[in-house]
């Protein structure tokens, strides 16, 4: 546990580290051991072999790196600033639009834009995937900088996409609740 949480508490998890039981294989620092693998982190038991999310994964990787070029390509032409200042439009043949139209409500955040919009592509799944980058609609949300052409609609949170209205309205709710 201390390995894996390293990155983000490393000071924490060195204490940890210098307080565990003295073993001679084991690193005079936990910054100095290798991060485990799934064999460590799941014990004895073998880690399952799941081929339909390999290649789900290998496919949404694929299409990502895909994004970042064409991201990193309206950034250098001055379209875009950040990425969330980016909605895609990206259209693909099968096989590849069936696994990103499963993933639809998440690839802005696979992608991290404010919109992706999927269009279903013609093909024998040889025309491959394109990729369109064009300036988000809408402003700024000033919770999670996402642009939303719905920011300002609620008269209580005017500076909020819809998304972080709803959620500060639950945590003002859960808050009342406990009070």
């Amino acid at each position: 546990m201390a390995r894996l949480l390293a990155p983000i508490l490393s000071f924490t998890c060195e204490e940890v580290w210098q307080h565990l039981p003295k073993l001679p294989d084991r690193p005079q620092s936990v910054h100095l051991a290798k991060f485990p693998d799934a064999a460590d982190v799941l014990g004895n038991s073998s880690v399952p072999e799941d081929d339909a999310q390999q290649h789900e994964w290998t496919t949404l990787l694929a299409v990502r790196e895909q994004v970042l070029k064409a991201l990193e390509d309206a950034r250098t032409g001055k379209n875009i600033g950040k990425s969330l200042e980016a909605q895609l439009v990206i259209t693909a043949a099968d096989p590849a639009y069936s696994v990103l139209a499963r993933h639809r409500d998440q690839l802005r955040y696979l992608f991290i834009v404010s919109a992706v919009t999927l269009v279903q592509g013609s093909g024998n799944g040889t025309g491959g995937v394109h990729v369109e980058v064009k300036k988000a609609d809408g402003n700024k949300c000033d919770r999670c900088w996402n642009y939303s052409p719905r920011v300002g609609e609620d008269q209580t949170y005017p500076t909020v996409c819809e998304r972080c209205s709803a959620v500060l309205k639950e945590l003002e709710r859960s808050a009342s609740t406990k009070a």
